[in-house]
């Protein structure tokens, strides 16, 4: 059931289940080729997580926020990942710098917006949060990312969006391996925010 519960997750994610879109149970059995039992099983966990309303006449519906509440998620999601990231400097070694290299290469280079792109663009970002070592610092944060989906993804469909979330990735990469702790935990607190201001001026003129 995980694994269908995580499917419909990258889905709501990168936008393919789009926020008010109905989540039709007989669709998903078709999909995912399993009963109505599994499906509603894992609707309940996506509701759960925030992800799914659920009601007795509409069935579930991805969540829509609204202006304010992205711009509240983003503000926690801001000082939590900067605190991460002030952790993170001081333990985080060569080699798991190296490790977020290898992601980021590839995302310079990977042209759709699928699951996998989310798992290169989570695994660069989360060497910061576990180096951090706090499991529920880097649990709140996993949590925030899910719920903003479909705004932090919203980057990758949009080229100049794309190419500043890429630089910036390799401005992050300089400032570790140069050591500047300052600029570095400035960039990882900010870098989210173009893309939230952008989204929002889009999709709520």
């Amino acid at each position: 059931m995980e694994d269908i519960v995580q499917e419909i997750q990258y889905g709501i994610m990168v936008g393919e289940f789009r926020p008010k879109q109905r989540l039709v149970e007989l669709d998903l059995m078709r999909q995912f080729s399993v009963g109505r039992g599994l499906i509603r099983d894992s609707l309940k966990i996506l509701a759960d997580r925030g992800l799914v309303s659920r009601n007795d006449n509409k069935g579930a519906v991805v969540i829509e926020f609204s202006p304010k509440q992205i711009q509240d998620l983003y503000f926690l999601r801001s000082h939590l990942e900067g605190l991460a990231a002030e952790l993170a400097f001081d333990r985080i070694k060569s080699k798991e710098i190296e490790e977020m290299s290898r992601p980021q290469e590839l995302l310079k280079r990977y042209g759709k917006v699928d699951k996998t792109l989310v798992q290169m663009h989570e695994t660069f970002h989360e060497t910061i949060f576990k180096a951090s070592g706090n499991d529920f610092l880097f649990s709140e944060i996993k949590r925030l990312i899910i719920l903003s989906g479909p705004v932090r993804y919203f980057a990758y469909t949009h080229p100049e969006q794309k190419r500043r979330v890429i630089q910036e990735h390799d401005e992050i990469l300089r400032l570790l391996k140069q050591r500047d702790k300052h600029k570095f935990v400035g960039y990882c607190r900010n870098h989210m925010i173009p893309t939230m201001e952008e989204y929002i001026r889009i999709f709520y003129p």
